[in-house]
């Protein structure tokens, strides 16, 4: 299955080649529309491709620009129950740091709140524990990975590749753990379910793809 990185603001999103289209993982920052449709249009695709948004959460730089790609593309949009409540409720959530730089970003984030909201969105899909996405014709599917927020979710393609939001992260000087996390005792469980579903390949949000060993050599430190 062929794929596109489009970064919007500073998130990675993800275009997954479909049957009849295109599945999308996360939306990007707020005003990014239409870099969106330039992007798009850059690589001959159509919004009307675009046959479902897969949110991993709902941090304010993956759903910014949420309302404005599906008015685009007219497509439903894919969230787990905990993270939807905040896109349909425009609620800004800013997560604990887990390191001294996600700190210091969490309470700048804090205190900036009213900068970073975005446009309430319905959530048609609700996502709990697994989806199997051969209903949109991508053979892969969409599984619960708690740890960077209650309800992260992570895209996991037949073929060992996996777009897992900030579960784990290349990028602001740090790898692998998230700076950010909610329930720090869950990203390495989720780290090993990963692992447990064959995936090869991590695409995070944050920074360039890079091998799964890296997960498996930390998880392998802590025994």
């Amino acid at each position: 299955m062929k794929m596109h990185t489009i970064t919007l603001g500073i998130t990675n999103c993800y275009l997954v080649e479909a049957q009849d289209g295109y599945i999308m993982v996360d939306a990007g920052s707020q005003h990014r529309g239409k870099k969106f449709l330039r992007a798009i249009r850059q690589r001959g695709i159509r919004p009307e491709e675009i046959k479902l948004i897969v949110i991993t959460h709902a941090h304010f730089d993956h759903v910014g620009s949420l309302a404005a790609i599906q008015g685009y593309c007219q497509c439903p949009i894919m969230m787990h129950p905990l993270e939807a409540r905040l896109v349909e409720g425009a609620i800004v959530v800013i997560p604990p740091g887990a390191n001294a730089l996600g700190r210091v970003v969490s309470w700048m984030g804090e205190h900036n709140k009213i900068l970073l909201g975005f446009p309430a969105t319905k959530v048609e899909y609700l996502v709990e524990h697994e989806y199997d996405l051969r209903a949109f014709g991508v053979s892969g599917k969409v599984i619960s990975t708690p740890g960077h927020t209650p309800g992260s979710l992570s895209v996991v393609l037949d073929d060992g590749r996996a777009m897992v939001g900030d579960l784990a992260m290349n990028q602001f000087f740090t790898q692998n753990y998230p700076v950010f996390a909610e329930l720090p005792e869950k990203v390495y469980a989720s780290w090993q379910l990963l692992i447990d579903h064959g995936v090869q390949q991590i695409y995070p949000a944050h920074g360039p793809a890079f091998s799964i060993e890296r997960l498996t050599a930390v998880l392998a430190s802590r025994k």
